[in-house]
């Protein structure tokens, strides 16, 4: 049966069927097909219409992966895969810059064609493996290598800098192999062909057109293709690495010298490293297949004796990792080595997509803890590095020290934000970073989650809870409030969290005597954020009551101060948040869409209940974070 299938596809591929599959996809449109429909009156109500617009996608789609199904496989000819890369040279993006899943389909066909990496994983002598174009067509890698350095320029100068970089990859792991010897004059020019990838922003395209595709996180081989893309250009071009850092130490210079001299930085600057950091942070810390492919980056200090941990290497003791993940933990590290101010944020950004899973947030907890200047060298007033849990929960305490003098009144909150002191927006962005990098590592770390709350000199929970009563961006509370959710959910931490909570008075549960207008987050939410039409801290704030109530809730929550019980916050979710939904407007869609779908779901259920509260505080984050 495999014999005959396989010939039977075979004599379909040397018909023409991979252009007969592009001539389709180029032929068939929404807008075309319309037009014929309603010339010849075949097109009905708003619905029939629905249908038939569903069904040319779904036809067009259909095309695509059966075209990618079989190069998953099989490489395509060299006549077929000079047709494929003639289509991509004409596409173009959607309106957000993003390419959609019919055309991403197909690039990532044609980088199933250009794909050797598994040749490093011991398959030399596998069955089939003498078939590679690739290997054995000297005609075929001269072609392609003609039409990619050569050939016209694409519509998508970014997409046409995606597929340079994998042949550039390609010839570079070519060279490395006996075969390659037979294409010396093609390999040799895989250092030039990777710089025009990242003339033409490979990596802000790889961002923005690939991973902000709606049907990238469908496919788990697109993942793994870009995860190999990746990590392939760390492994194989180390010095073309280097050569990036280099670049960005010397702009970082240029940077400063135009700040202390009053100018503005040229404009010649490139970001390739900063691109490719942020690429690297945004696609791991997507992971809907739970394939924690960021494990790479990271090589064990010890044995680890774990029934889950995967790889050849992991939970047996004396055993080297492979050399790949050597370099790629290497990259991590050395990247983090006298950090300049233009890559902190970046890099931040890496690690929090690095920490994305229970295996890496071990790893990533441990390069914070050993990042930072032993107690010997702190007291002789050497510092350690700026990556690192020492130096970051510091600057919390700075700022919460020079900012809680100036914490306002109730009456001052009253009708406006009060003037942001000392935070400069430089320094909001990276304190966003370092407490969305924290977040992640406990969400997954219990052990960090845990080490961390109990640190005698640090006390996070303790600052931040302080922060929120300082007069600091909404945003920037918003990201303390998901932290401390993510504390939360640990049952011994949320139940202080609980006290704090009513200490702080971060929701207004007592009143004084005579006052008249209300406090805290409620007017946040009245006079800030409704006037801005966005609602971090508030979603925030759901965030962190639906984690601390599925956590632990004090049967004598408040008692001392009021009536214990639940009831204060019951009262605003429903009234404040919920049943205000409409008297406010949204910038955001998702968050209209969500509350309008908590609004109805309030008018059936009586919000007498918590754990019912606790199902839709849990239902709105979702809907409103996209997850």
């Amino acid at each position: 049966m495999v014999n005959l299938t396989t010939r039977f596809t075979d004599e379909l591929m040397a018909q023409g069927l991979t252009k007969q599959i592009l001539n389709l996809i180029s032929d068939i449109s929404v807008t075309r097909e319309f037009e014929r429909l309603q010339k010849e009156r075949g097109l009905g109500n708003e619905k029939h219409r629905k249908e038939v617009t569903d069904l040319i996608k779904e036809c067009r789609q259909s095309l695509a992966e059966c075209l990618f199904a079989w190069t998953c496989q099989s490489p395509l000819s060299k006549e077929d895969t000079l047709t494929l890369i003639g289509h991509l040279e004409m596409v173009t993006a959607e309106a957000d810059g993003s390419l959609d899943s019919v055309n991403l389909a197909l690039v990532m066909s044609l980088l199933y064609c250009l794909d050797v990496s598994f040749l490093e994983q011991g398959t030399e002598d596998r069955e089939g493996i003498h078939a590679l174009p690739l290997l054995t067509e000297k005609q075929y890698v001269a072609a392609v290598h003609s039409r990619l350095v050569e050939g016209q320029a694409w519509k998508l100068p970014g997409l046409q800098a995606v597929v340079q970089l994998a042949w550039a990859l390609s010839l570079r792991a070519l060279s490395q192999l006996p075969q390659g010897a037979a294409l010396v004059e093609f390999t040799e020019a895989d250092e030039a062909l990777a710089d025009q990838a990242l003339l033409g922003g490979v990596f802000l395209f790889l961002t923005e057109g690939i991973l902000g595709s709606d049907g990238f996180s469908q496919e788990e081989f697109y993942t793994r293709r870009l995860h190999s893309l990746i990590t392939d250009f760390l492994a194989l071009m180390p010095m073309k690495v280097k050569q990036l850092r280099n670049r960005a130490d010397e702009d970082a210079r240029l940077i400063h010298m135009a700040l202390q001299m009053g100018s503005e930085p040229p404009s010649s600057l490139r970001k390739d490293l900063d691109h490719l950091m942020i690429l690297i942070g945004e696609f791991y810390s997507k992971d809907p297949f739970e394939l924690e492919l960021g494990l790479e980056f990271w090589c064990p200090s010890e044995s680890l004796q774990h029934t889950s941990l995967t790889g050849s290497f992991l939970g047996v003791p004396l055993q080297r990792p492979p050399h790949k993940q050597v370099v790629l933990s290497k990259f991590v590290r050395q990247m983090g080595d006298l950090l300049p101010a233009t890559l902190y944020i970046p890099y931040l950004c890496m690690l929090k997509g690095l920490a994305n899973g229970p295996q890496c947030s071990h790893y990533c907890f441990s390069l914070l803890k050993t990042n930072g200047a032993p107690h010997e060298n702190r007291q002789a007033g050497m510092s350690g590095s700026v990556v690192s849990w020492e130096h970051f929960f510091h600057s919390l305490m700075l700022y919460h020290e020079n900012l809680r003098r100036d914490v306002p009144s109730a009456d001052s909150m009253q009708y406006r934000h009060p003037p942001i002191r000392d935070i400069t927006q430089r320094e909001l962005e990276g304190l966003t970073a370092f407490l969305q990098l924290l977040t992640t590592i406990i969400t997954w770390s219990e052990n960090a989650r845990l080490a961390l709350c109990e640190h005698p000199q640090w006390t996070p929970v303790v600052v931040m809870l302080g922060l929120l009563q300082c007069s600091v961006q909404p945003v920037l509370k918003a990201q303390i409030l998901h932290a401390l959710a993510a504390f939360g959910k640990s049952p011994e931490i949320a139940a202080s969290l609980w006290q704090s909570l009513e200490y702080t008075q971060i929701l207004q549960t007592v009143k004084a005597p005579g006052q008249r207008q209300a406090a805290g987050i409620e007017v946040e939410l009245n006079e800030i954020e409704s006037s801005c039409e966005e609602y971090p801290l508030t979603r925030a704030f759901c965030h962190l009551i639906s984690t601390l109530v599925e956590s632990a809730l004090p049967v004598n929550l408040g008692a001392g101060l009021r009536a214990p019980g639940f009831q204060p916050y019951l009262d605003f979710l429903r009234d404040s948040v919920f049943l205000a939904f409409p008297t406010r407007a949204y910038r955001r869609p998702a968050e209209k869409v969500c509350c309008s779908l908590l609004d109805k779901h309030v008018s059936y259920l009586s919000l007498t209940s918590i754990y019912g509260c606790v199902s839709l505080l849990t239902f709105y984050f979702t809907l409103c974070s996209g997850r």
